[in-house]
């Protein structure tokens, strides 16, 4: 059951990417339209050397393009789990995915895991050439480091993204989603120190995995080998949120799916 259903939604992900081959291009570029525009505007307004030394970082260049990708695959990853979702409220099918055999916490769970992997795992090694090009086979290590600790901050990001999702699925509205990625790049200090927002934003910052992703970001983007002490309490805490998100994320998959087939699918 487990095989039919990646199986499945892996054939339906690769479907859509070529027959939106615009996106998947996309996909490979925006981290350096980030990149590219975080930059220039730096450049414009202040100093780089400025920008490293407030950062905490070694290199700029490096830290602002490496993490360019880390925000782009965290945000593949949340919208893949969370429009998938509602992409099948919309066009119908949902109470068909409910009531085939796999279930809607299979599918939610199982079969969007995988087309999220891979989401994020174009958008963060598009960035490999910049950075073999900026720190050579150093850069190409810490990358290593940066996609293992992504992966691993997925798996709270999952847990939330399908958290969220399952919200909506009881609600008629689902424009608060629209506002979930720029709210995730606002509080995640992915270009600027978190000591800049205001305590209650920093507060609500430590909720989102994005938060430590970045952190360990800053941490390899120091000149040599970066802390593995730092390192590893980082991935401490990222366990930590993923068993808290999974103990929202069952009951909240169990309600959605009560709610949906008692009260119908609004369209």
């Amino acid at each position: 059951m487990f095989l039919w259903v990646v199986r499945a939604e892996l054939h339906a992900y690769f479907s859509w990417l070529r027959n939106n081959r615009l996106f998947a291009f996309m996909m490979l570029v925006w981290p350096y339209l980030f990149a590219f525009f975080m930059i220039g505007l730096g450049v414009l307004l202040g100093s780089l050397s400025v920008y490293a030394e407030r950062m905490g970082v070694s290199n700029p260049l490096f830290y602002i393009i490496v993490a360019s990708g880390v925000l782009v695959s965290s945000l593949n990853i949340m919208d893949t789990i969370v429009w998938s979702l509602v992409d099948y409220k919309w066009l119908g099918i949902l109470p068909y995915i409910i009531v085939s055999p796999p279930g809607f916490r299979r599918v939610s769970v199982y079969g969007l895991t995988i087309p999220s992997i891979i989401s994020g795992f174009i958008s963060l090694t598009s960035i490999l050439p910049a950075v073999l090009f900026l720190e050579g086979w150093l850069g190409c290590f810490k990358l290593f480091i940066i996609l293992l600790i992504v992966y691993i901050g997925m798996l709270p990001l999952i847990g939330l993204g399908v958290f969220l999702a399952s919200i909506t699925l009881m609600l008629k509205e689902e424009s608060f989603v629209s506002f979930l990625s720029p709210f995730m790049l606002l509080v995640s200090g992915v270009y600027y120190p978190l000591s800049v927002l205001p305590w209650f934003l920093r507060v609500i910052a430590r909720i989102f995995p994005v938060t430590y992703v970045v952190e360990a970001v800053k941490l390899v983007s120091i000149l040599g080998y970066p802390d593995i002490s730092r390192l590893l309490q980082i991935v401490g805490l990222l366990f930590i949120l993923m068993i808290v998100y999974n103990l929202l994320f069952f009951p909240a998959v169990k309600r959605a799916e009560y709610f949906v087939k008692k009260k119908g699918v609004a369209v």
